[in-house]
């Protein structure tokens, strides 16, 4: 029997089977599902953590210094350096990769679901439609995902773990796929949302109007993102958090965390502390990681711009929201950080303004900014600058909201990588220079899709061919 990545995972899971057709044997520790309340189970099981990581490590803002770059091989690993310095090879042999495994596991679940749940001996057709178009809409973003690390992935939906096709598609035949299933998909959601991790109707456009935007097909994704974003302004309970609101007495902002209140969850992937970029331990060496300083300066992050809370100054200790120095480079503010690489509804307004810029609808696309920034600046410092009039400038300036919405998430990364051919957006690269000492490290073409790690090449070997 052939193997596949597949072992891999599952092993993680706990969950291998022993036999080429799911179908007919039991998975060890699972009882097949035969009610709706268990595919529901298996779809909300799926915690989707980022584990081990290292992309965030490849970001623009990120900058290292030589005894944090040696803290980082000591104590999170040689991948995190590997990264910081845009290696071929990022990972080792001993190494899981989890831009892999952490959208490969979860395929499993979501297979068993689609191609179950229909047989299942309760619920009316319409209930089971819409939990096979969630799994549906799932496996499509965790593919989309893979695709954004690696390019060529296989295209996974058969709930085996020893047998199937795990070739390599091309990326034509991925884009294709994930967008076939989530343009028929979304089709079939339900309306309103069960939980905060399930994908209801407003998530699944905004999350279709996500992959249309990061593949660089704007005019689509805006059709999806404007309905999306109509959507949650009909909604009370779906929306942008006025941080003003909730700056406090010592100048610190208590940011909102994720849990079912969050009116700015659509959907989630992941629900770590966002300890800057990845998952640390509690041992965080302050001189580790931080945002370059110029970054901070070249995004004009306006004094009163309640976002720099979440940053806080090496030397003081205190939030740049507090007090900004600029001879200072700044860590996460750890007590106030997520990370979530889903969809979100700041996310959702900023990519929604850049397609309007795109499409020319100027006013608009100002309309929707400043909405946005409204939420996000004290009162009276919200409005666009001046010079912010043309088509050009409007796109570079949602661009630029958006880099300030996610400076230090650790997810910059899916953005250089879409703008990296985009002429507007050439004067980026200035950025994409990493130190070390007096070493640099620039990003170049060829890196910007990961090699495939060694332990997922040691089961498919003709990945490297």
């Amino acid at each position: 029997m052939k193997k596949s990545i597949f072992i891999i995972a599952v092993i993680a899971a706990g969950a291998l089977v022993s036999c080429e057709d799911f179908l007919n044997v039991k998975p060890r520790g699972y009882d097949i599902a035969s009610k709706m309340e268990r595919y529901q189970g298996l779809i909300l099981g799926q915690e989707l953590w980022l584990m081990d990581e290292s992309f965030p490590y490849m970001c623009f803002e990120c900058v290292m210094d030589k005894n944090g770059y040696d803290n980082a091989y000591s104590t999170i690993g040689s991948n995190a350096t590997n990264a910081y310095r845009w290696e071929k090879d990022i990972y080792r042999e001993d190494e899981a990769c989890g831009e892999w495994n952490s959208f490969t596991n979860p395929l499993y679940y979501y297979n068993v679901i689609i191609n179950q749940v229909m047989d299942a001996e309760d619920g009316t057709p319409e209930e089971k439609l819409a939990l096979q178009s969630e799994a549906r809409m799932l496996r499509a973003y965790c593919t989309f995902m893979m695709s954004q690390f690696f390019s060529r992935v296989p295209i996974i939906t058969s709930a085996s773990t020893t047998s199937g096709d795990y070739s390599l598609r091309s990326i034509d035949e991925v884009n294709e796929f994930i967008v076939s299933e989530m343009s028929d998909a979304v089709e079939h959601l339900k309306d309103d949302p069960e939980h905060f991790k399930r994908v209801f109707r407003t998530t699944g456009l905004a999350m279709y109007g996500k992959v249309l935007f990061y593949l660089g097909r704007y005019d689509d994704a805006l059709v999806q993102l404007e309905a999306a974003y109509k959507a949650v302004k009909a909604r009370a309970e779906v929306g942008l958090t006025d941080y003003y609101e909730r700056v406090t007495e010592d100048g610190q902002v208590n940011y909102i965390v994720y849990d079912y209140e969050n009116p700015e969850i659509l959907f989630m992937l992941g629900s770590m502390n966002r300890i800057w970029p990845a998952v640390y331990g509690s041992m965080y060496n302050m001189l580790l990681l931080g945002v370059k300083n110029e970054v901070i300066r070249y995004f004009f992050y306006d004094l009163k711009d309640t976002r720099l809370g979440a940053l806080s100054s090496v030397s003081s200790g205190k939030t740049a929201y507090m007090l900004f120095k600029p001879s200072d480079y700044y860590c996460a503010n750890m007590a106030n950080i997520k990370s979530n690489v889903g969809i979100g509804v700041p996310q959702l307004y900023t990519m929604y303004a850049e397609c309007l810029a795109r499409a020319g609808r100027l006013d608009e696309a100002a309309a929707v900014l400043l909405e946005f920034r409204d939420n996000r600046m004290d009162p009276g410092h919200e409005a666009l600058p001046s010079d912010v009039s043309s088509k050009e400038a409007m796109v570079r300036f949602a661009f630029e909201e958006a880099m300030r919405e996610q400076i230090g998430f650790g997810t910059s990364w899916f953005d250089m990588k879409r703008v990296w051919n985009d002429p507007v957006f050439q004067y980026m690269k200035d950025y994409y220079v990493h130190t070390v000492g007096n070493e640099t490290y620039t990003l170049s073409q060829d890196r910007l899709d990961f090699q495939y790690p060694p332990s997922v090449t040691a089961w498919h070997p003709e990945y490297l061919e």
